[in-house]
Protein backbone atom coordinates (compact mmCIF):
# COMPACT_ATOMS: atom_id res chain seq x y z
CA UNK A 1 0.00 0.00 0.00
CA UNK A 2 1.21 3.62 -1.28
CA UNK A 3 1.60 6.35 1.80
CA UNK A 4 -0.30 9.38 0.97
CA UNK A 5 2.21 11.97 -0.07
CA UNK A 6 2.93 14.25 2.49
CA UNK A 7 4.47 18.32 2.30
CA UNK A 8 6.95 19.63 3.75
CA UNK A 9 5.56 22.04 6.66
CA UNK A 10 8.49 24.49 8.06
CA UNK A 11 8.87 25.82 11.98
CA UNK A 12 10.77 28.90 13.31
CA UNK A 13 13.11 28.12 16.12
CA UNK A 14 10.49 29.16 18.60
CA UNK A 15 7.71 26.62 17.12
CA UNK A 16 10.32 23.92 17.12
CA UNK A 17 11.24 24.15 20.60
CA UNK A 18 7.89 24.60 22.10
CA UNK A 19 6.49 22.06 19.81
CA UNK A 20 9.07 19.36 20.61
CA UNK A 21 8.70 20.48 24.27
CA UNK A 22 4.81 19.35 24.09
CA UNK A 23 4.98 16.97 21.69
CA UNK A 24 7.34 14.78 23.76
CA UNK A 25 5.20 14.98 27.03
CA UNK A 26 2.45 13.69 25.04
CA UNK A 27 4.26 11.03 23.92
CA UNK A 28 5.28 10.04 27.03
CA UNK A 29 1.80 9.73 28.37
CA UNK A 30 0.69 8.40 25.81
CA UNK A 31 1.25 4.32 26.39
CA UNK A 32 -0.18 1.82 24.10
CA UNK A 33 -2.61 4.85 22.83
CA UNK A 34 0.38 6.69 21.25
CA UNK A 35 -0.40 5.61 17.57
CA UNK A 36 -3.87 6.52 17.82
CA UNK A 37 -3.15 9.87 19.93
CA UNK A 38 -0.89 10.98 16.93
CA UNK A 39 -3.34 10.42 14.43
CA UNK A 40 -6.08 11.56 16.28
CA UNK A 41 -3.75 14.73 17.03
CA UNK A 42 -3.46 15.24 13.36
CA UNK A 43 -6.91 15.42 12.82
CA UNK A 44 -7.87 17.85 15.44
CA UNK A 45 -5.22 19.75 13.53
CA UNK A 46 -6.35 19.53 10.10
CA UNK A 47 -9.98 18.65 10.51
CA UNK A 48 -11.52 21.16 13.36
CA UNK A 49 -8.80 24.02 13.59
CA UNK A 50 -7.85 24.58 9.90
CA UNK A 51 -11.31 24.03 8.71
CA UNK A 52 -12.89 26.34 11.88
CA UNK A 53 -10.89 29.07 12.68
CA UNK A 54 -13.38 30.73 14.38
CA UNK A 55 -13.03 27.70 17.09
CA UNK A 56 -9.42 28.08 17.38
CA UNK A 57 -9.75 31.81 18.01
CA UNK A 58 -12.45 31.39 20.72
CA UNK A 59 -9.73 28.68 22.02
CA UNK A 60 -6.91 31.01 22.04
CA UNK A 61 -9.43 34.47 23.26
CA UNK A 62 -8.15 35.84 26.56
CA UNK A 63 -11.49 37.31 26.47
CA UNK A 64 -12.73 33.21 26.99
CA UNK A 65 -12.94 31.81 30.39
CA UNK A 66 -10.82 28.75 30.62
CA UNK A 67 -14.00 26.68 32.45
CA UNK A 68 -15.77 27.80 29.17
CA UNK A 69 -13.04 26.69 26.97
CA UNK A 70 -12.98 23.75 28.82
CA UNK A 71 -16.59 23.25 28.28
CA UNK A 72 -16.61 23.64 24.68
CA UNK A 73 -13.64 21.12 24.22
CA UNK A 74 -16.18 18.63 25.98
CA UNK A 75 -18.52 19.16 23.63
CA UNK A 76 -16.96 18.97 20.56
CA UNK A 77 -14.49 15.96 21.35
CA UNK A 78 -15.15 13.78 24.97
CA UNK A 79 -16.17 10.57 23.37
CA UNK A 80 -14.60 11.62 20.09
CA UNK A 81 -11.03 11.45 20.89
CA UNK A 82 -8.67 9.53 23.43
CA UNK A 83 -9.51 11.29 26.81
CA UNK A 84 -5.68 12.00 27.30
CA UNK A 85 -5.37 13.71 24.31
CA UNK A 86 -8.60 15.92 25.40
CA UNK A 87 -6.91 16.51 28.87
CA UNK A 88 -3.60 18.13 26.78
CA UNK A 89 -5.53 20.09 24.82
CA UNK A 90 -7.03 21.59 28.30
CA UNK A 91 -3.96 21.76 29.04
CA UNK A 92 -2.69 23.98 26.41
CA UNK A 93 -5.76 26.30 27.19
CA UNK A 94 -4.59 26.78 30.70
CA UNK A 95 -1.02 27.35 29.98
CA UNK A 96 -2.04 29.62 26.64
CA UNK A 97 -0.14 27.64 24.57
CA UNK A 98 -3.13 26.61 22.11
CA UNK A 99 -1.45 28.80 19.26
CA UNK A 100 1.50 26.31 19.32
CA UNK A 101 -1.02 23.21 18.88
CA UNK A 102 0.33 23.21 14.97
CA UNK A 103 3.84 23.31 15.76
CA UNK A 104 3.23 20.54 18.21
CA UNK A 105 1.43 17.72 16.09
CA UNK A 106 4.40 18.38 13.49
CA UNK A 107 6.68 17.52 16.08
CA UNK A 108 4.92 14.82 17.42
CA UNK A 109 4.44 13.00 14.12
CA UNK A 110 8.21 13.09 13.59
CA UNK A 111 9.07 12.04 16.86
CA UNK A 112 6.84 9.04 16.47
CA UNK A 113 8.23 8.13 12.96
CA UNK A 114 11.96 8.33 13.91
CA UNK A 115 10.44 6.20 17.05
CA UNK A 116 9.44 3.73 14.65
CA UNK A 117 12.59 4.09 12.75
CA UNK A 118 11.50 6.19 9.79
CA UNK A 119 13.64 8.79 8.22
CA UNK A 120 12.06 11.58 6.31
CA UNK A 121 13.48 12.39 2.63
CA UNK A 122 12.84 15.43 1.21
CA UNK A 123 11.84 14.88 -2.56
CA UNK A 124 11.36 17.95 -5.24
CA UNK A 125 10.29 17.73 -8.43
CA UNK A 126 9.37 19.51 -11.34
CA UNK A 127 6.19 17.74 -11.35
CA UNK A 128 4.07 15.22 -9.24
CA UNK A 129 5.11 11.69 -9.22
CA UNK A 130 3.07 8.75 -9.92
CA UNK A 131 2.56 5.98 -6.64
CA UNK A 132 4.86 3.78 -9.16
CA UNK A 133 7.48 6.56 -9.27
CA UNK A 134 7.37 6.82 -5.18
CA UNK A 135 7.62 3.44 -4.33
CA UNK A 136 10.44 3.30 -6.82
CA UNK A 137 12.53 5.71 -4.79
CA UNK A 138 11.34 4.40 -1.52
CA UNK A 139 12.70 1.09 -2.49
CA UNK A 140 16.18 2.67 -3.86
CA UNK A 141 16.67 4.20 -0.11
CA UNK A 142 15.63 1.29 1.42
CA UNK A 143 18.64 -0.72 -0.39
CA UNK A 144 21.10 2.39 -0.13
CA UNK A 145 20.74 3.50 3.03
CA UNK A 146 18.58 0.44 4.80
CA UNK A 147 15.74 3.26 5.99
CA UNK A 148 12.05 3.69 5.79
CA UNK A 149 11.78 6.75 3.98
CA UNK A 150 8.63 8.68 4.26
CA UNK A 151 8.98 11.11 1.37
CA UNK A 152 8.07 15.07 1.70
CA UNK A 153 7.69 15.99 -1.86
CA UNK A 154 7.97 19.56 -2.91
CA UNK A 155 7.19 21.03 -6.59
CA UNK A 156 9.47 23.02 -8.04
CA UNK A 157 8.15 23.28 -11.92
CA UNK A 158 11.95 25.12 -13.01
CA UNK A 159 13.81 21.96 -12.11
CA UNK A 160 13.87 20.24 -15.49
CA UNK A 161 16.62 17.65 -14.45
CA UNK A 162 14.13 15.29 -12.64
CA UNK A 163 14.05 14.71 -9.21
CA UNK A 164 16.39 16.35 -6.15
CA UNK A 165 16.41 14.42 -3.41
CA UNK A 166 17.62 15.06 0.37
CA UNK A 167 17.75 14.01 4.19
CA UNK A 168 17.81 16.43 6.62
CA UNK A 169 20.76 19.23 5.04
CA UNK A 170 22.51 16.22 2.98
CA UNK A 171 21.75 15.99 -0.61
CA UNK A 172 22.17 12.34 -1.93
CA UNK A 173 25.28 11.17 -3.49
CA UNK A 174 25.81 10.55 -6.83
CA UNK A 175 26.08 6.85 -6.72
CA UNK A 176 22.01 6.79 -5.38
CA UNK A 177 21.10 8.69 -7.53
CA UNK A 178 22.81 7.46 -10.30
CA UNK A 179 20.55 3.94 -9.51
CA UNK A 180 18.17 6.25 -10.01
CA UNK A 181 18.76 7.58 -13.37
CA UNK A 182 15.84 5.87 -15.22
CA UNK A 183 13.26 7.58 -13.17
CA UNK A 184 14.93 10.67 -13.35
CA UNK A 185 14.53 10.64 -17.10
CA UNK A 186 11.18 9.52 -16.84
CA UNK A 187 9.95 12.68 -14.75
CA UNK A 188 12.33 14.41 -17.41
CA UNK A 189 10.34 13.49 -19.92
CA UNK A 190 6.98 14.30 -18.14
CA UNK A 191 8.30 17.71 -17.92
CA UNK A 192 9.19 17.98 -21.55
CA UNK A 193 6.01 16.50 -22.36
CA UNK A 194 3.77 18.94 -20.44
CA UNK A 195 5.70 22.06 -22.04
CA UNK A 196 5.58 20.68 -25.67
CA UNK A 197 1.58 19.66 -25.05
CA UNK A 198 1.31 23.50 -23.09
CA UNK A 199 3.06 25.12 -26.30
CA UNK A 200 0.89 23.67 -28.75
CA UNK A 201 -1.94 24.13 -27.28
CA UNK A 202 -1.15 27.86 -27.58
CA UNK A 203 -0.42 28.04 -30.90
CA UNK A 204 -3.31 26.05 -31.66
CA UNK A 205 -5.60 28.49 -29.92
Amino acid sequence: MTDTPQHETALDGDQQQVGALYAKALLGSAGDSVDGIVAELEAVVSECLSRHPQFEQALASPRISLEQKENMLDRIFNGRIDGKLLSFLKILCRRGRIDSLRAIQVCATVMREEQLGKQRVTLTSAQALSDEQRDQIKRRLQAAYSIDAILIEKIDASLLGGIVLRIGDKVLDGSVLGKLQSLRSAVTSGVQKAIRDRYESLISS
